[in-house]
């Protein structure tokens, strides 16, 4: 599952073993638990997704784990993947290391910071020459970018080609 900040242009991605309502839930309660409430209601206040069956519980997404209201879910309209276009551009990165047809079987959650962490320290034009990660750290600090497991990285490293991951040969 994929976040994108359009403001900060920070992206974020958590693997799932499957994509159900569960899943998904879990996914924020333990965002929500790392964060604290306030955090999380502050990045994931207001969250627009695709009309997937895994987010097919507005409800139980929208409900913290505390039963306090922690973000509002609203729909893109059927076939309008433009509605969401900053989080199509970060897919576009994200399938630079790992390209269509490659299996996400042996894919770790440290793999995928791997990815996330080059894929925010890639300077941004729309950023005036800023990373998704320094624009964030500027507005959130540096224990809401630790907590989401973001760590910098100098572009001179940032290589978002399949030789990233070891095991996607």
């Amino acid at each position: 599952m994929t976040f994108f900040l359009k403001r900060e242009k920070l992206f974020l991605a958590f693997l799932m073993n499957r994509c159900t309502k569960g899943a998904v839930r879990a996914v924020f309660d333990r965002l929500e638990k790392k964060l604290g409430t306030y955090d999380f209601l502050c990045l994931f206040g207001i969250l627009l997704t695709d009309r997937g069956s895994e987010f097919g519980d507005p409800d139980a997404l929208e409900t913290g784990i505390n039963g306090i209201e922690r973000s509002n879910i609203y729909y893109c309209d059927p076939m309008r993947s433009g509605q969401k276009g900053g989080v199509e551009n970060a897919h576009t990165l994200l399938r630079m290391v790992l390209p269509k047809g490659t299996s996400f079987e042996f894919l770790t959650q440290w793999d995928v910071n791997l990815i996330v962490n080059r894929i925010n320290s890639t300077p941004r034009e729309s950023l005036s020459g800023k990373t998704p990660y320094t624009a964030a750290l500027e507005v959130y600090g540096e224990d809401v970018l630790k907590a989401l497991q973001l760590r910098p990285v100098d572009p001179d490293e940032v290589n978002l080609t399949p030789k990233l991951i070891k095991y996607n040969r």
